[in-house]
């Protein structure tokens, strides 16, 4: 498996959002295993699978947007830790069996509704 670069800008700012009362390096270890579980889920590179889970998960080029999205559906998910429940949403939002596609399809449907009632000057 090849090892992500330490300063992947990408893991740093899932790292960022992850971490709570000042504890970096926790944040850290949690991103770290949750590479972990992705491979040890998929058999495949984790970095490019996190990479398209959270494209897909966004809308238009925010990122924060796809983050907080994958861990707000990771809430009320069962498992033993964090890192599997964050590995397993991540895997389910690749798959398209998630509910953050789910949610970001209703955000769209809703806001072309909004869009078609908008008033013409």
């Amino acid at each position: 498996m090849p090892i992500p670069p330490a300063s992947d800008p990408l893991l740093h700012f899932l790292a960022s959002s992850l971490f709570n009362h000042g504890k970096l390096a926790r944040a850290k270890r949690v991103v770290s295993r949750i590479l972990l579980y992705i491979h040890a889920l998929t058999r495949a590179p984790p970095l490019p699978i996190l990479r398209h889970a959270l494209i897909t998960a966004i809308k238009k080029q925010r990122i924060r947007v796809g983050v907080h999205a994958v861990l707000a559906a990771t809430k009320n998910k069962t498992g033993k830790t964090v890192e599997e429940r964050l590995a397993r949403e991540i895997i389910a939002v690749v798959n398209g069996d998630s509910k953050v596609i789910i949610d970001k399809e209703l955000a769209h449907k809703q806001a072309m509704f909004n869009r078609g009632n908008a008033l013409v000057k």
